[in-house]
């Protein structure tokens, strides 16, 4: 489900670019006063309920069904209550330890402290029999998963003015913000999530596991409404009302099934109970199923607009192409998922805890639309060391295996970097990442202790 597609990708980039380049052109938006305006409106109570309603029964029974209704109607903005301070009897659930901002995708360093605590909080008032106070503070953990998941100012890759301008508003919009709830037009109109099965899935045993796959879920949620801000705009530009709502539902429902993760993972840890197979399912991470911390970046070409692809290879006339390996024959070629990259590139990921993976392993080689030329040299760099390489590659060799052990820090870099032979040709450098996988390591603890709030 957060599987990241080069389509995202290259959409991600191309609002990076145009921002960039139009920057300054922007002028000074509105102050803003109420954070609640930067999100969802009723779209957090759609989507709670919907995912309550998708936990399975012996997980409903745990819980009164007031609880329950707490958490779907009255506990679900109460960091919107606490905005500028004017609710200080909130302060217990909306000031975690590490960070202010409860709406927006914050850095690992700060978010992943925060969401252990929550976390934390909510199982500990579960096991003393406190429902109530549970509720509260996993409410605020789930609007805090929910505000990235709407197409406006919580996952815009483009700032307000910049996008008037790439889409000018028609004159019955003029007075209306494109990327700001509560008198934007993110979360208007008559939308619905679809009544559709979904199990929700298991994210941890642990909850360091679980902080670790919330934050990177949270980021591809970011990213899936930020593909569909344009859509929304151009339907509201057209009068298309029924357009419109359907870019709405598709972010509320991709949404609502991450929020059903949470639940149902947070209460799977409260009583100890995880499904065999879904335990399993989890020892082994793709990296590509987890969003990058890299700048795109003008690299030689064939790549040189997009350093890197998701599942797919370049040859050198830009034709896409599924990932193999040269070296081998084409029935024995078979790569499940991983990139196709030029040189010279270093694609950077941000993992923690550092203790839930302890190993990365992937195979790498040369694709088989490569040139006669191509030369290149793979490493792995873990926290800005390089930890393994191969010998310069050609396309004549086999591809090669490369395990790396990784560290116990609380946040590990692990960068994926190819290295051109000085007297190859880039258009010929076509290099293959296979199969890259973070491996859980077999002995993580429930939970890790955190500094108390001030």
């Amino acid at each position: 489900m957060f599987n990241i597609i080069n389509h995202s990708l290259a959409r991600q980039y191309l609002f990076h670019s145009v921002g960039s380049i139009l920057l300054f052109f922007s002028v000074l938006l509105s102050d803003i006063s109420l954070q609640e305006s930067w999100g969802w409106g009723r779209g957090h109570k759609l989507i709670r309920t919907w995912a309550v309603s998708r936990l399975p029964t012996w997980q409903k029974e745990l819980l009164r069904p007031e609880d329950w209704q707490h958490l779907q109607s009255d506990y679900t903005s109460l960091q919107d209550a606490h905005a500028g301070g004017k609710s200080p009897h909130l302060d217990k659930y909306c000031l975690p330890p590490a960070r202010l901002s409860l709406h927006d995708v914050g850095s690992i360093e700060a978010s992943l402290p925060d969401i252990q605590w929550y976390i934390q909080q909510t199982l500990d008032h579960l096991a003393r029999n406190e429902p109530d106070e549970a509720m509260k503070f996993l409410g605020v953990l789930c609007h805090w998963n929910e505000d990235p998941g709407c197409p406006c100012a919580h996952s815009s890759p483009v700032d307000e003015a910049t996008l008037r301008r790439l889409l000018p508003p028609s004159a019955d919009l003029a007075n209306k913000n494109y990327l700001f709830g509560y008198g934007g037009i993110a979360d208007i109109g008559n939308y619905i999530i679809p009544d559709e099965q979904y199990r929700p899935q298991l994210l941890g045993t642990t909850i360091p596991e679980t902080a670790a796959r919330i934050y990177q879920h949270q980021r591809l949620l970011r990213a899936h409404a930020a593909a569909l801000i344009i859509p929304l705009v151009q339907a509201e530009v057209a009068g298309n009302a029924d357009q419109a709502d359907l870019q709405r539902q598709i972010a509320a429902l991709y949404n609502a099934k991450h929020v059903a993760d949470i639940l149902y993972t947070l209460l799977c840890l409260h009583v100890n109970r995880f499904a065999t197979d879904e335990a399993e399912a989890l020892s082994t991470q793709p990296l590509t199923a987890w969003e990058p911390d890299t700048k795109m970046q003008m690299i030689s070409h064939p790549y040189y607009v997009t350093p890197f692809l998701v599942n797919q290879a370049l040859d050198a006339r830009r034709n896409l192409h599924p990932l193999a390996f040269a070296g081998e024959p084409e029935s024995e070629s078979v790569i499940t998922y991983g990139f196709g990259m030029g040189t010279p590139y270093t694609l950077n990921y941000k993992i923690g805890p550092g203790i839930v993976f302890d190993r990365f392993t992937c195979r790498v080689g040369l694709h088989p639309t490569a040139g006669e030329a191509g030369k290149v040299a793979f490493a792995i760099i873990v926290n800005g060391v390089e930890t393994a390489r191969t010998k310069f590659m050609m396309p004549t060799d086999k591809p090669e295996v490369i395990e790396v052990s990784l560290p116990q820090n609380d946040i590990v870099t692990v960068g994926l970097q190819t290295i051109p032979h000085a007297a190859s040709n880039p258009l010929h450098n076509l290099a293959v990442w296979g199969d890259p996988n973070l491996i859980r390591s077999e002995h993580v603890p429930f939970r890790l202790d955190h500094p108390s709030k001030p």
